[in-house]
C-alpha cells in the first residue's frame, strides 16, 4: 500500500466558546482563545492505494487538490470559522475542525476512487491533530 500526502494552507479566525459553559467556565477552559483570534492553518490530507499498472499512480493529484480546495480551503480561507457552514455548531477546536474536514472529504474522495487515510491539521508548527483510518 502506498500513501500520498498533499499539504494545504488557509488563514482564518475563530473564537473558542462553548454554549454549554458560562463566561467564567469558558474563560477557564479556553483562556485567551475566548477572544477572536487567527491562525495560519496547515492541513495535510493523505490518501492511499495501489498504483494502476497502466498509469503508475493510484490517484489524480490534481483532482485531490481541486476537491480539498473546493470543500475545505476556499470555504475556510480568510473567514471566521465559527460562521462557516462546514463547522457550524461545533466549538472550533483543532479536534472538531479535523473531524468536520474528514467528514467533508471522505465521501467526495471515495467517489473519485481515492481512499482517505489521514487528515492532519495544525494551528501552529508546535501542535497538530490527526484523524486516521486504522
Amino acid at each position: 500500500m502506498l500513501y500520498l500526502t498533499r499539504t494545504f494552507m488557509f488563514s482564518s479566525s475563530h473564537q473558542l466558546v462553548s454554549p454549554d459553559l458560562d463566561v467564567d467556565a469558558n474563560q477557564c477552559a479556553f483562556g485567551n482563545c475566548t477572544n477572536i483570534h487567527g491562525h495560519n492553518y496547515h492541513l495535510e490530507v493523505t490518501v492511499r492505494g495501489e498504483p494502476d499498472p497502466k498509469t503508475g499512480f493510484f490517484c489524480n493529484v490534481l483532482e485531490l487538490k481541486r476537491l480539498v480546495d473546493q470543500l475545505v480551503v476556499e470555504p475556510s480561507d480568510h473567514r471566521f470559522l465559527n460562521d462557516v457552514p462546514l463547522y457550524r455548531g461545533a466549538i472550533t477546536t483543532m479536534e472538531n475542525l479535523t473531524q468536520r474536514i474528514w467528514g467533508a472529504l471522505e465521501g467526495a474522495l471515495r467517489a473519485q476512487g481515492m481512499d482517505l487515510y489521514q487528515v492532519r491539521l495544525g494551528e501552529t508548527h508546535e501542535h497538530w491533530v490527526s484523524i486516521r483510518k486504522d
